[in-house]
């Protein structure tokens, strides 16, 4: 797994050697099929976004190494939802939910951006947290009460809150080219992630900027990646002194479906030569969902990232 990134469920299939296809299914999320004799096969729909894709392939890797074998799966379910659920299909689940959201991946994700366990209970947090996991939003919910993080009412609590209305708090009165686009809040503890970004979502990128002392962060290096930067502000705290750091923001849109690698720099613009301030990285995909007969890995390295 990359640093700081998702748990690569289809690079864990693929690795182990399990034949995976995409593919439009009528009326199923994924199957656990035997392909022939000794041999197991998982498909998964092509027709769903990603984070649904995800769970439903780990829920069928759960299936193959459970040695639950012909299951065809009309649906998932949430950590803890087993009413009616067959006990094949529970196990699945459970497995899924902790193949994804293990606790150290939600540990890992919170020291990175300084949350406590009281920040968890906060919409607009878990909503972030959610898409560095790669999981659905309600998936993230269910899953801080299954890792012991929340109570179950605090998580119906954030369950009922609509990931919209994060989105909105985020982009103020800018409005989204596409409603189901998600909108990413990164900042300095994102430094050198990788992150699985859709082709259509929206970065709100803050960094502290010494502008007072002459630094300035040089988002050349956002656009040449392809970024496109729509909003380009600063933001004073209220009460600092005159001089003080100030928050840097930048909004942009994501580029097209591929590999990249950011790279920016905090330095003065007169001493371009000199050493940086500070430097900020990430390396992002955004494919989106797995197209049917593609298997892209969720997850780019430095080598394989555009510059």
């Amino acid at each position: 797994m990359a640093s700081g990134g998702p748990v690569d469920v289809f690079g864990t299939i693929d690795e182990l050697g399990i034949p995976l296809v995409f593919t439009p299914l009528d009326k199923l999320l994924g199957a656990c099929v035997r392909t022939s004799p000794g041999v197991v096969g998982l498909m998964v729909t092509s027709e769903r976004d990603l984070h649904l894709q995800r769970f439903t392939a780990a829920h069928e890797l759960g299936h193959f190494l459970l040695e639950h074998e012909g299951i065809l799966d009309r649906e998932v379910q949430l950590p803890g939802q087993t009413k009616g659920r067959p006990v094949v299909e529970v196990e699945a689940d459970a497995f899924a939910a902790e193949f994804l959201m293990p606790k150290w991946l939600f540990r890992d994700v919170a020291r990175r951006q300084g949350w406590g366990r009281k920040n968890l209970e906060g919409a607009g947090i878990v909503y972030q947290l959610s898409l560095r996991l790669a999981v659905s939003y309600a998936a993230t919910c269910w899953g801080l009460v299954s890792q012991g993080f929340i109570s179950q009412d605090a998580a119906a609590k954030l369950d009922a809150v609509r990931p919209k209305d994060c989105k909105r708090q985020l982009l103020g009165d800018l409005e989204l080219d596409d409603p189901w686009a998600d909108v990413w809040a990164i900042n300095q503890g994102d430094h050198r992630s990788d992150l699985t970004l859709g082709p259509t979502d929206v970065i709100v990128l803050s960094l502290q900027e010494q502008a007072g002392a002459g630094y300035l962060w040089n988002r050349d290096g956002l656009e040449s990646a392809g970024f496109k930067v729509v909003v380009d502000d600063h933001l004073s705290p209220p009460g600092e002194a005159v001089g003080a750091s100030v928050l840097r923001r930048l909004v942009a849109q994501v580029p097209s479906r591929g590999q990249y690698k950011v790279h920016l720099t905090e330095r003065r613009p007169w001493a371009r030569t000199a050493p940086p301030l500070h430097e900020f990285d990430l390396h992002c995909s955004t494919f989106g969902k797995q197209k049917q007969g593609e298997f892209v890995r969720g997850a780019p390295t430095a080598s394989e990232a555009r510059h």
